[in-house]
């Protein structure tokens, strides 16, 4: 049997709403439910348990922000790369953020709910 080649992809969803776009609050529960619910689309996902710290100037403000994100990952073929750019999409607009950090097989990309082609 013939065995698929599959991308290994992460992503990090920030704690918090985004301040400028919203209040900073933390998410809810509903949140990430939804979040979990979607990836199912791709077979199921690892979310890990430890929280990660970032920091990157605000492409508005270019003023500091610091986050702590979870981090998940998703192991995908290459066809369904446009399902998970358009599931981070909606997310962005679900997590309020400006963008969602993307790797796919090591190369990074920005995810923005209004972008036709991710960057």
């Amino acid at each position: 049997m013939a065995k698929k080649r599959l991308l290994e992809c992460s992503f990090l969803i920030p704690l918090r709403r985004d301040l400028s776009l919203s209040d900073g609050k933390q998410h809810r529960r509903a949140a990430w439910k939804w979040l979990d619910d979607q990836l199912m689309m791709f077979d199921g996902a690892t979310r890990a348990l430890e929280l990660y710290e970032g920091w990157y100037p605000d492409p508005e403000t270019g003023k500091r922000v610091t986050d702590r994100s979870r981090k998940f990952w998703v192991a995908l073929p290459p066809g369904a790369l446009r399902q998970l750019r358009s599931l981070l999409k909606e997310a962005c607009r679900v997590f309020r953020q400006k963008c969602i950090y993307l790797t796919v097989a090591g190369i990074v990309e920005f995810v923005r709910e209004k972008d036709d082609e991710s960057s």
